[in-house]
């Protein structure tokens, strides 16, 4: 676009390092070409302490608005979204690759959803434009954005994401824009929020500042030349890390320990242990942690293990300056976990359990332990490992990594016992283990939560619908609370009794008696006449010391205060996950009860490129991560990249609700773990374990050996049978053949051969398998 001529020009200077701004705070030029492939060149400076109250730096230009120095700062007055308030910084017709700094401090906001933004590549001393807008709500999904004002003068959005925090009032925040060629990514407190290959209409322009329903003061301007080129952008660093190819569904994530760093091996993650030297420095491995985040970046999730106090500071600033986001923190430590969370709410976090053995209060201890800390990974021996405490755990969305799996017969046994991730000395053993089992193999248990009850065969939220779904085998029993009239906390779903009951009227204008007269059975069935509306702690109590997790969606705001105490009052802390649409509500909970596990409930599109599958997927485990919240989504929200993608990061979701065999088993086999469901019973006989009684056979070449092939079955109600199975074997052995039941042995070695039962669920087949049976054939 050519460029309106006849600006007025300044003088151009060069500015070295050395020279100090406080004679001539600001220097712009038009004929900056000169000085734009010298690196660092200056092109504006300004803090504003040499200009009167009520001007604009020279050359600067109001274009809508209001806008003046006051006080030595840049003051933006814009009352209302449709008058906003705008400035302009000439730079010249060649500037286009820049550094553009300043420091922003929101005075006031009309709403949470009004803004301020840095402007650049500004086009004919107006628009179209690029811009780095940032709410005052900043915590929404949408609290930053890289938006364009195009030549039609209409919004474009491309790409939002959020900060950990709302933006406060009076509270100064460091903003940055880095721009070269298509390429732009953009700060706050030197953190990358925003980082696109999309800024590709306009090579070259101005920037600016612009309030929109709000009052702001920027300050400390400073643009530089942009002297580097920024590489591709590789989906924004959202990626997927290579792992083993397996048949087993939702399969363990494999991590190479520190002393495997180097392994060739398929591993997602690796543990990288961090101290710092004599020197200040951080290294890990007696090597600089700053290399070799770069080495692996976009290849393999840093793990950093933090022992040591007071190293959080020094390694969020590594992570900053190598532009690691995506991390994760681990310790045994819970005030160094709590800490390096805080301080980077986006870093996922995971507590190491080193005791030599665990009792029922140790693990209750551990999981509050981990949701207090900022926490959402268990890490633990395999020694003491049990498929008890991982499902334990999971009930509480808590995922679960082992460290073990030092030999082949280890490695199918940490396979075995369902865990998210396996921390490994040896991969080489997990990886081989992986590739052995048969196809749709299902090892790790789903976690089963009963939607309001069984609302297929029992009225929803009432106690005869939650008794049944325990007697079908439930892990978890969804419900939802909502507030009388006089202060009770029931359980409803609606805002009306009108539907499940048969009365009318809004819960919030009814009093408990009111609401306990109606029936909230006979609506479903007349065999169900009589049901109650139940309250809260009814509900409790009915489930108290069972071996079932309550799944609370509270439906009103307000009520969070009183929620947490009655849970205190029944003791069953470690019995409530609690989730809601609104985040405010579950941001209060963890305020105040933080031990208490939360989820944000939320519904979105799925993005239709592999690049925006991975992005979407990023942006919202670090949003659940940031707000300390599983991300519950809807169904139709959920795709086979996000499941692997929170997967391999140790989060552990429930998605709701699945009314349909299909898409059930579909999302399954995606590796969803978490299912919300009217139809609990769909799952009641599905096998979730099987154990055969022979683990070791010894043959010598060309013997043969049949062996009854029964085995036991555990299924998700107090049930185990013994049923008949079949061995297999991956692929073509040369150690071993099967014919039937009967092994024969063919060469030394050894091999793994698996007892298999096929079995329907959701109308298509799954395998599970027992732990294998290590044949040794010797001559």
């Amino acid at each position: 676009m050519k460029r309106r001529s006849g600006k007025k020009k300044i003088v151009t200077m060069f500015v070295t390092s050395a020279l100090i701004f406080s004679t001539a705070p600001s220097f712009i030029g038009l004929e900056t070409s000169a000085y734009a492939n010298q690196p660092g060149s200056i092109w504006v400076n300004e803090n504003f302490d040499q200009i009167t109250n009520g001007q604009l730096p020279s050359g600067w230009k109001l274009v809508q608005g209001k806008a003046a120095i006051q006080e030595g700062k840049l003051l933006l007055t814009s009352p209302s979204s449709a008058s906003p308030a705008r400035v302009i910084v000439p730079l010249g017709d060649e500037a286009g690759d820049y550094i553009f700094e300043a420091d922003m401090t929101f005075v006031s906001a009309v709403e949470d959803t009004r803004w301020a933004s840095l402007m650049y590549r500004i086009q004919s001393e107006n628009y179209p434009y690029y811009q780095f807008a940032f709410r005052r709500g900043t915590t929404s999904l949408n609290g930053l954005e890289f938006a364009i004002r195009n030549a039609n003068n209409q919004w474009v959005v491309p790409e939002t994401n959020f900060y950990p925090e709302k933006f406060e009032f009076n509270k100064t925040y460091k903003l940055k824009v880095v721009t070269s060629k298509n390429r732009v990514q953009q700060f706050v407190n030197g953190k990358l929020v925003i980082d696109t290959d999309l800024a590709n209409q306009w090579l070259n322009g101005d920037v600016g500042f612009q309030a929109n329903g709000s009052i702001v003061q920027f300050d400390n301007v400073k643009v530089t030349a942009m002297s580097e080129v920024l590489p591709p952008i590789e989906n924004g660093g959202a990626f997927i890390p290579k792992e083993t190819e397996t048949n087993i569904i939702n399969p363990p994530t494999l991590i190479a320990n520190s002393s495997a760093m180097n392994t060739s091996e398929a591993v997602s993650s690796v543990v990288l242990p961090v101290k710092m030297n004599e020197n200040g420095q951080l290294l890990t491995n007696d090597k600089k942690l700053s290399e070799v985040l770069k080495s692996i970046k976009n290849k393999r999730i840093p793990i950093i293990k933090v022992e040591e106090e007071k190293l959080a500071e020094a390694i969020i600033e590594e992570l900053n300056n190598t532009q690691t986001n995506d991390v994760h923190f681990v310790s045994s430590n819970p005030s160094i976990l709590k800490d390096l969370r805080t301080n980077y709410p986006t870093a996922r976090g995971g507590l190491i359990y080193n005791k030599n053995s665990m009792n029922k209060n140790d693990l209750e201890k551990f999981a509050q332990d981990i949701h207090k800390n900022k926490g959402k990974v268990a890490i633990i021996s395999q020694k003491i490992l049990t498929q008890e405490i991982v499902h334990y755990l999971h009930s509480r969305t808590i995922s679960v990594w082992g460290i073990g799996a030092d030999s082949d017969n280890s490695a199918h046994e940490m396979i075995h016992l369902g865990v998210d991730g396996i921390i490994s000395n040896t991969p080489e053993y997990t990886t081989k283990a992986l590739k052995d089992y048969p196809e749709n193999t299902i090892i790790q248990r789903p976690i089963v939560a009963a939607h309001r009850g069984v609302p297929s065969l029992a009225p929803e939220n009432t106690m005869a619908g939650y008794k049944l779904a325990y007697d079908l085998g439930a892990d978890m029993i969804e419900t939802d609370l909502k507030i009388t009239k006089d202060g009770h906390i029931v359980i409803m779903h609606d805002n009306t009794v009108d539907r499940t009951t048969n009365g009318t009227g809004r819960v919030g204008d009814l009093t408990l008696e009111e609401l306990r007269a109606l029936d909230a059975g006979v609506k479903f069935s007349p065999e169900f006449k009589g049901e109650k509306v139940p309250t809260f702690k009814e509900f409790l109590q009915e489930f108290k010391e069972k071996e079932v997790v309550l799944l609370v969606e509270l439906k009103d705001t307000g009520i969070e205060e009183q929620v947490i105490k009655e849970i205190e009052e029944a003791n069953m802390v470690d019995q409530v996950v609690l989730q809601s649409f609104n985040l405010g509500s579950m941001t209060k909970i963890n305020d105040l009860k933080p031990e208490i596990p939360i989820g944000y409930l939320f519904s979105t599109g799925v993005p239709e490129t592999e690049a925006g599958k991975l992005k979407n997927a990023q942006k919202m485990l670090e949003y659940g991560t940031s707000q300390k919240v599983t991300i519950n989504a809807s169904y139709g929200s959920v795709y086979q990249e996000l499941n692997t993608y929170v997967r391999q990061r140790g989060m552990l979701n429930m998605h709701w609700t699945f009314r349909d065999e299909g898409s059930f088993s579909d999302k399954l086999k995606e590796g969803m773990i978490g299912p919300i469901t009217d139809y609990t019973q769909w799952l009641t006989d599905s096998p979730i374990n099987l154990e055969s009684p022979i683990k070791k056979i010894n043959l010598k070449v060309g013997k043969t050996s049949t062996i009854n092939a029964k085995a036991f079955v555990d299924y998700r109600v107090d049930k185990k049978e013994n049923i008949k199975t079949e061995l297999y074997i991956n692929g073509n052995s040369d150690i071993v053949r099967l014919n039937g039941n009967t092994i024969e042995a063919i060469a030394p070695g050894t091999a793994q051969v698996f007892v298999k039962n096929t079995f329907t669920m959701l109308g298509k087949e799954w395998n599970v398998v027992a732990q294998p049976i290590e044949v040794n054939v010797t001559e």
